[in-house]
């Protein structure tokens, strides 16, 4: 009887098999990456769309939406215990709208989150550092590490520190709010939305800085100037009054934005959920999304990088999506506003009352 010795592969045919493998991963491996992140942008929508739900339950209840920061001490005694860079946000004000009521009772809304006194700080901890996935965004993969905040009220083209009336602290001139739909101190609802709130950007989505001070990866797309090389403070309640000179400034900032000024980068962005203040849980609608003109996510010309972001003339809505932002409309409803969106389109959606016509083909 012959017997038939059996044939393996050789090494050239192993090769191939090898290569082909590679071949169909390299193939596979971007359609499970944009699976994967179509996923997650339908999560940070669920998030938005959770958001606006809890903004129009509160609505219900009180007559307005929640105050973007309210007025709460940070101390007692000697100097003035109010100001407006330590009070608690919106999201915080929301808390129970959003299935979070085991946190909101947990606050002493009678103190700050957070704040030069080592009392509120105490007090409010546990609350003001608890992570709250509804407020994250999954596609920022900085997100909850160091800072907290994905999610970011409008307090629309206005450029200062949107107080509702003249600081407690003594601070002079009086603050008027803000022409968006959120401010510090002041409480704007639906009927404050006389352009539509269909067509009035309530929040929007912002990446959160990388927490990472004096090094080159700081120089990264969510963090921002403190302080950049300022000209002058535009002070506007709107934009539109002085386009050329927010322009200036916000050009001023970009270009402050190198390598030879690690030491004024703040990665602090969306530094926590609780915090009503600019840059923590505010946004402003001077930087289209993710611009890339003025590419930096955020411009303080006071103070250094350890501040908080009150004060500065512009916090941007970013994303790590592909394209553009998600961004919650007064209605509740949520859109995908592209990064090619016209300067003045994006400044019309984000005030409330400016008289603009905007079609839902502009963005």
């Amino acid at each position: 009887m012959n017997s038939r010795s059996r044939r393996g592969f050789t090494l050239i045919e192993l090769l191939v098999v090898i290569a082909i493998i590679a071949v169909l991963i390299a193939l596979l491996l971007p359609a499970v990456q944009a699976a994967r992140e179509a996923a997650r942008r339908a999560q940070c929508v669920n998030n938005l769309k959770q958001i606006g739900l809890a903004l129009h339950n509160y609505h219900s209840t009180h007559e307005s939406f929640p105050l973007g920061g309210s007025a709460n001490a940070r101390f007692f005694g000697q100097g003035a215990p109010y100001d407006s860079w330590t009070q608690w946000s919106a999201q915080g004000l929301m808390l129970p709208y959003m299935e979070q009521t085991p946190i909101y009772n947990a606050i002493n809304f009678a103190w700050a989150p957070e704040g030069d006194g080592p009392t509120s700080s105490a007090i409010n901890a546990t609350a003001y550092n608890t992570i709250i996935k509804a407020y994250l965004c999954p596609s920022d993969t900085n997100a909850g590490k160091i800072n907290t905040n994905s999610y970011h009220g409008s307090y629309g083209t206005t450029t200062y520190n949107p107080f509702g009336q003249k600081g407690w602290e003594g601070w002079a001139p009086p603050r008027i709010g803000s022409d968006g739909m959120f401010a510090i101190w002041i409480s704007y609802g639906l009927a404050d939305a006389t352009d539509g709130s269909s067509n009035t950007i309530a929040y929007a989505e912002a990446l959160v800085g990388n927490g990472l001070n004096g090094t080159s990866s700081q120089l990264y797309a969510g963090n921002a100037m403190m302080p950049y090389n300022s000209g002058a403070n535009p002070n506007l309640l709107s934009a539109r009054a002085n386009k050329a000179l927010v322009l200036a400034e916000l050009q001023k900032c970009a270009s402050s934005f190198t390598a030879a000024n690690l030491g004024n980068v703040s990665g602090r962005r969306g530094y926590r959920w609780g915090s009503g203040c600019q840059g923590f849980s505010l946004f402003n609608c001077l930087q289209t999304p993710n611009d890339t003109t003025y590419n930096v996510n955020g411009c303080r010309d006071g103070c250094n990088p350890g501040c908080n972001m009150d004060d500065g003339i512009s916090y941007r809505a970013s994303s790590a999506h592909s394209g553009g932002v998600n961004v919650l409309m007064g209605d509740g409803s949520v859109k995908f506003v592209k990064n090619s969106v016209n300067r003045d389109t994006w400044w019309a959606l984000g005030t409330r009352a400016g008289g603009e016509t905007v079609g839902s083909d502009a963005y």
